[in-house]
């Protein structure tokens, strides 16, 4: 083999290598988003270590700042971080990862004590999943519309302009401080600054599917 021959395939072994590299950066189909969210979930458990469990009085404490957060950037965009209570307490921890290709596609997986949140942002809305099941899908109007019902089930009302109501079925079970904290108010900044006393298990964690998937894109500039 002639040194124009090794050198040719070296070059055509390395495009091949990084064609393929790239692909793996474009949007996902089904069996591939359910890969990557298995990948987020061992790494989210391998740094997240133990959460405080979310009770109602956990959600008025809940801050909008973050213990740590990485980010990297290159041919995709991804970050982690773990959301903290206004007592410096763990409570969500969180890995988020976007893709190439035309229009939004992005893969976030959240951890809370009790519960696992996944959501595929893609063109058709946002599909999410709650401990393995499928709820259904938010669509452009910020409304979470049921996987077998295809009814409201919750929504977030962007109509406010200093807080963002979220209502679970008929009723509103909270409000979401708009935007980040200023620099002089990280310690005591609240995520949730109404939270209904009487929540029942359900409506707290549709709050939460909406509430995490908020700050995540707040906190990291969307």
């Amino acid at each position: 083999m002639t040194l124009l021959t090794i050198m040719a395939v070296v070059i055509i072994a390395g495009a091949f290598g990084l064609f393929a590299n790239i692909t793996k950066n474009f949007r996902p189909n089904k069996k591939r988003v359910q890969q990557e969210i298995a990948k987020m979930k061992a790494d989210v458990e391998k740094w997240a270590g133990e959460l405080v469990p979310i009770t109602k009085e956990e959600l008025e404490l809940f801050s909008k700042t973050q213990i740590k957060q990485s980010k990297k950037s290159r041919s995709k965009t991804s970050y982690k971080g773990t959301f903290k209570t206004i007592f410096e307490e763990p409570i969500v921890a969180y890995s988020y990862r976007s893709f190439l290709g035309k229009g939004n596609h992005a893969i976030l997986y959240a951890r809370t004590a009790k519960h696992e949140f996944a959501y595929w942002i893609n063109d058709k809305g946002i599909q999410v999943v709650i401990d393995n099941e499928m709820i259904g899908t938010i669509k452009s109007n910020d409304v979470l519309y049921g996987a077998k019902s295809n009814r409201m089930l919750a929504r977030v009302n962007r109509s406010e302009k200093e807080m963002l109501p979220i209502v679970v079925k008929d009723r509103e079970v909270g409000s979401m401080v708009k935007g980040l904290p200023a620099p002089n108010e990280a310690l005591s900044s609240r995520a949730f600054e109404f939270v209904k006393e009487d929540l029942s298990e359900e409506e707290q964690t549709l709050m939460l599917s909406l509430g995490i998937l908020e700050m995540v894109k707040v906190t990291n500039g969307q």
